[in-house]
């Protein structure tokens, strides 16, 4: 199954909060997530910030005024992530220090715990691949490639590559080869896994 990697059209748009949804395990948006669901309720609003950032005109004042909400809502909830950066299907469980930088680039349905930093360091910054499980506290930096079906253990230091369907842990970061991402996503991100994980 692949994904669009970026908002182009209005389909991609609702295809992107649609995959977001059933990353949270849920299936549609309802309007008392606002209150109680802020790190989803952010999301949304990068999702807005990414469709209208590609139009013109009342487009640009639409995309402009996300922006700023986006800029509110990362005050509200600790999550600093810039338009452009994660795929579809990105599961922010639960709102806490979340920051990264606008050179990182994210694929699909990843998992990205509180209190993580992916970061530019050295010239370059983290590109990771596909389902990709990133646990409480960890660090990810400078110009490393991070394969898809990866776990980032809970407050490791990333700084080299991580391959396919590994696990990486500790400090600085050991890999374990074949422990992927399937064993701890949950059932609902699992159900959008390719049929060989």
């Amino acid at each position: 199954m692949s994904f669009p990697r970026s908002i182009k059209t209005h389909d991609d748009y609702k295809l992107f909060l649609k995959l977001d949804l059933a990353a949270h395990g849920l299936d549609r948006w309802r309007a008392y997530y606002r209150l109680t669901r802020p790190e989803l309720l952010f999301q949304r609003t990068l999702r807005a910030a990414e469709y209208y950032q590609t139009k013109k005109g009342l487009g640009q004042i639409v995309y402009y005024w996300n922006r700023l909400l986006l800029k509110r809502r990362s005050v509200q909830t600790g999550i600093t992530i810039s338009p452009g950066v994660c795929g579809p299907g990105l599961s922010i469980p639960h709102y806490g220090s979340v920051i990264m930088h606008s050179e990182v680039r994210v694929g699909a349905f990843c998992r990205i715990h509180s209190a993580t930093n992916l970061g530019r360091y050295g010239g370059g910054a983290p590109k990771l691949g596909d389902f990709v499980y990133i646990g409480p506290g960890a660090v990810i930096y400078g110009d490393v490639a991070v394969g898809s079906h990866v776990v980032i253990g809970a407050n490791a230091v990333v700084g080299r590559a991580v391959p396919d369907n590994s696990t990486a842990v500790g400090i600085p970061a050991k890999v374990l080869p074949d422990r992927p991402s399937a064993e701890v996503m949950p059932p609902w991100i699992r159900a959008y896994m390719p049929d060989s994980y």
